[in-house]
């Protein structure tokens, strides 16, 4: 390879038109520059290291773009004033919007709440008001345990215990017509409620005899006979004292010795009514129940 080189001698500079580079130096360090290149040219020419050189380079060119990049100031940081102030304009009127819709919906729900409250205050009430209904039906019925002033009657049988040939030994028993005798005497003084041995009176009750036995809401029972009755309790007792009312039952306890007294009065426990209540043949008139016009 031929190079042309500088050639400084006593009359000036002047150039050596392909001179060889192995030639002798002509200034000192000239041989180690000339190795140099030697070794240059040798490391061009294989295509491997030309390669090697050509990446070198665009990693050299990559990383100066990046420098370049990184100690540019961002688009941001030169940007308009006006423009962030119109940008900080625009998130304020959009929050501003979010915070009205969110307030809008809190008020929707209030009012919701506030309906249904009113609605289940209405259904509670209706609710309270059905209830009591009921309990008084209930009362009336004589299904529920009721508590009042009232008056506790004893019929018993006969304390004789020897009877004569020609007595009848049923005239010494208490009989069920007799304890119906007294109990509608009671309801005729103003009674509300009536238990005879805690068998309470609905108006489904039957009292009848089968032998020796009275049945009452088809439940045996057996003297002596407690009859609880809830009401006007001077009004009660008057109709008992009242000589046109049990004038048979009274002639039998002069008679044949039954017993038959008031056994205290004071507060008194009728309780409700535990049987079956079938009604077969009757059924609610809906036209009772229908507007007039």
């Amino acid at each position: 390879m031929r190079l042309t080189w500088l050639h400084r001698g006593t009359a000036g500079v002047g150039i050596a038109p392909h001179a060889d580079v192995a030639a002798a130096p002509r200034w000192p360090g000239e041989g180690g520059l000339i190795r140099r290149l030697e070794r240059l040219r040798n490391w061009l020419t294989d295509a491997h290291q030309q390669r090697a050189f050509i990446v070198l380079l665009l990693g050299v060119a990559l990383g100066v773009f990046l420098v370049a990049q990184w100690e540019s100031p961002s688009p941001d940081a030169v940007a308009d004033p006006s423009s962030r102030d119109a940008a900080i304009q625009r998130t304020i009127a959009r929050l501003e919007a979010e915070q009205a819709g969110l307030k809008k919906q809190i008020a929707e729900l209030r009012a919701r709440a506030a309906a249904d409250q009113r609605a289940a205050a209405q259904s509670q009430s209706a609710a309270a008001s059905l209830h009591q209904a009921l309990a008084a039906q209930r009362t009336l019925a004589g299904t529920s345990p009721v508590q009042g002033p009232g008056i506790d009657i004893l019929l018993d049988d006969s304390t004789v215990r020897t009877l004569l040939p020609s007595d009848d030994p049923d005239n010494y028993i208490v009989h069920e017509y007799q304890i119906r005798d007294i109990v509608n005497v009671l309801w005729g003084a103003g009674a509300v409620a009536i238990a005879v041995n805690n068998e309470r009176f609905v108006n489904s009750t039957s009292v009848y005899c089968v032998g020796s036995t009275i049945l009452i809401n088809d439940t045996r029972t057996s003297p002596p006979y407690h009859i609880v009755a809830i009401g006007d309790v001077p009004a009660m007792q008057r109709a008992l004292d009242d000589s046109s009312n049990l004038r048979d039952l009274k002639a039998r306890v002069q008679t044949y010795g039954l017993v038959f007294k008031i056994a205290r009065t004071g507060t008194m426990t009728v309780p409700g009514y535990d049987g079956s209540i079938h009604v077969r043949y009757a059924a609610v008139d809906s036209s009772a129940s229908r507007p007039a016009g």
